[in-house]
């Protein structure tokens, strides 16, 4: 219950998100081994596919050593296993993990956003070319994503859903991402903290707390 299953770019409570919206893209082993099959990713003695030309098919994926990030690879291991597919992880740390995003060295990484502003602009830049190399971490370029952004951009933000179900729509189809969450977050406040109050967005709160003086 810490984790909403992510239908969208866009999460509940931002501009533009529908909640009826369901992506395309579903967890399905048996139709990915049928795909891999059909488009020639044969699987060798050691059952790992190879690529269409018989060279070894093998992805690589940024990493760090934290615990949660450990448990993370072994999943995708197991699953990438389960359809002959050999994953290689590169371990390294946050800022460097980063570095060779920006500069559209890695192949595969995981991250997360936190919100800016409350309007789905703020999760859908992410995905828009000439925003490679800055926010648009996967080095995406799509001629349609970036039409339907530079519209949608031109129009009101109460005009822009239908807009930003399209990008969803092509994003799925090209598949730069895999959606995984929207994660929910539990505070814990002790009786003596003076002024707190979450905000819808930000998390930088602490500026506006105090602490009761303890009474002797």
């Amino acid at each position: 219950g810490h984790a909403v299953k992510a239908e969208m770019i866009l999460p509940e409570g931002v501009g533009g998100y529908n909640p009826n919206y369901r992506s395309s893209i579903a967890y399905n082993p048996l139709l990915a081994n049928k795909l891999l099959d059909r488009f020639d990713y044969k699987k060798g003695a050691d059952g790992y596919r190879t690529l269409p030309d018989g060279k070894p098919l093998v992805l690589k994926m940024n990493s760090t050593s934290s615990s949660s990030s450990v448990i993370s690879a072994e999943l995708w291991k197991k699953n990438l296993d389960a359809i002959g597919v050999k994953v290689e992880f590169k371990v390294s740390n946050f800022a460097d993990n980063l570095k060779e995003a920006t500069q559209c060295k890695h192949m595969m990484w995981g991250g997360a956003w936190i919100a800016d502003y409350p309007e789905g602009e703020n999760f859908a830049q992410l995905l828009y070319g000439p925003n490679a190399q800055q926010g648009n971490l996967s080095c995406y370029t799509s001629k349609a994503y970036d039409a339907l952004y530079q519209t949608a951009m031109k129009l009101p933000p109460q005009q822009r859903t239908s807009y930003y179900e399209q990008m969803n729509r092509q994003m799925e189809a090209d598949n730069p991402w895999i959606l995984h969450n929207t994660r929910v977050r539990n505070w814990l406040i002790h009786p003596q903290v003076q002024g707190f109050k979450a905000h819808p967005v930000t998390r930088a709160v602490w500026q506006y707390l105090d602490i009761e003086p303890i009474k002797k």
